[in-house]
């Protein structure tokens, strides 16, 4: 097949194209729109386990916060993540997740569970949250487009906490 300028236009524009969908590493909003992260929720506070009396190279404590966009209600439920790991995971805790009134839902609660990171992604009592990147004490997850439910609601998660 002939190279034209033609066929080189098609290539090129695809290229820019799907280059300018790409999220940028700076921006302080997810691709949503919605804002999830710290910035919009402030900094995550952690609190010391140095006085206890457990042993700290297989115990960690995870203070953070996250929530779900719930794309059909045009709303977000945020919680406060706290909680401590869980027995068997490699990078996962049994949290409770306490309804914040940062959320813009009027629906949403309290719930608990198990919150662990396995291959990259990130799970909450077994169900895909998103994509996840951890290291250095520091754990983010964002969804990479949409989640969608079996009810056929669609849903973006995002959060960011400590370890």
């Amino acid at each position: 097949m002939a190279r034209t300028p033609y066929t080189w236009f098609v290539v090129l524009s695809c290229a820019v194209a799907l280059g300018a969908c790409l999220p940028k590493e700076d921006d302080d909003k997810d691709e949503s729109g919605w804002g999830f992260g710290t910035g919009r929720w402030g900094d995550v506070g952690v609190t010391s386990i140095a006085d206890d009396d457990r042993d700290e190279d297989s115990y960690s404590e995870f203070r953070g916060r996250g929530g779900v966009l719930v794309v059909d209600a045009g709303c977000e439920v945020v919680w406060e993540i706290s909680g401590y790991t869980c027995a068997g995971c490699d990078l996962g805790w049994e949290v409770d997740l306490s309804h914040s009134s940062a959320s813009s839902c009027d629906f949403g609660s309290d719930t608990s569970g198990v919150f662990e990171v396995v291959g990259g992604a990130a799970y909450f009592n077994g169900d895909y949250w998103a994509a996840a990147s951890a290291g250095g004490g520091a754990l983010s997850w964002s969804t990479a487009g949409y989640v969608y439910g079996s009810g056929g609601g669609t849903y973006y998660y995002a959060g960011s906490g400590t370890y």
